[in-house]
């Protein structure tokens, strides 16, 4: 469910559309760009799971059926599989998409070191914030001109929150996805993250299947879209 509350937020820097920003990207710098994040479909998680730790291993990404299956569920390491949840409203539009997904030192432990980007590297540190930074940046590449000229709510005027993390899994399965207009009159995405790295000593202790997990709540990519063309409302 996408609720709405007030909080600080950082702007949406995107340079959007430049080509020099996206000759930037590198496969261990920046987060990739073989797949699509501009709509939901079945291996949409597949793909959050390639961008956030810049893996080109095979894997399988399970849609569960509803979300008790999805809370029950925990992403494989060997191997590699993902979890995907869609949250719909009463007309059948994605809002929000969940992922579960395994940490880059995981991966790397089990597939060794050119399985994943070094996650010790800034540079390599990807949050779910930055999907939806990804999401906006294609479902632009989208847009009609005419669309592009006519958005009710373009890219400058949409907010990127930190993400909030959660440290268990029953905090966050209890969380969602957040799309608000904020204090400042503009949109806000706000992303509920659980991460939990696999070498991290802090979890040494937690249950094997805890640990090297990365999860995300999503704003919907479709959803996003209808709130920039103002197909979708957000009451202040």
């Amino acid at each position: 469910m996408i609720r709405s509350s007030a909080a600080a937020a950082l702007s949406l820097a995107l340079g959007l559309l430049a080509t020099t920003a996206t000759a930037a990207l590198t496969t261990t710098g920046a987060l990739s760009t073989s797949g699509s994040l501009s709509t939901t479909h079945d291996d949409f998680c597949g793909e959050v799971q390639r961008r956030l730790v810049a893996t080109q291993l095979p894997l399988r990404n399970v849609i569960e059926p509803d979300f008790e299956a999805f809370k029950l569920s925990k992403p494989g390491i060997g191997p590699v599989r993902t979890h995907q949840f869609v949250t719909r409203d009463a007309r059948g539009m994605p809002i929000a998409v969940s992922c579960k997904t395994k940490s880059a030192d995981h991966l790397r432990s089990a597939h060794g070191a050119s399985a994943a980007a070094d996650p010790t590297v800034p540079a390599n540190q990807h949050s779910c914030r930055d999907l939806h930074r990804e999401m906006i940046r294609e479902i632009m590449t989208k847009f009609s001109p005419t669309e592009r000229a006519g958005l009710r709510e373009p890219p400058h005027r949409v907010m990127l929150d930190p993400d909030v993390l959660r440290y268990t899994g029953s905090q966050w399965v209890k969380s969602a996805a957040e799309a608000y207009r904020g204090e400042d009159g503009r949109i806000h995405l706000r992303a509920y993250a659980l991460f939990a790295e696999w070498e991290d000593w802090r979890w040494k202790i937690m249950p094997e299947s805890w640990r090297g997990n990365h999860y995300c709540h999503l704003v919907a990519p479709e959803y996003i879209r209808a709130l920039m063309l103002g197909e979708a409302r957000i009451a202040p």
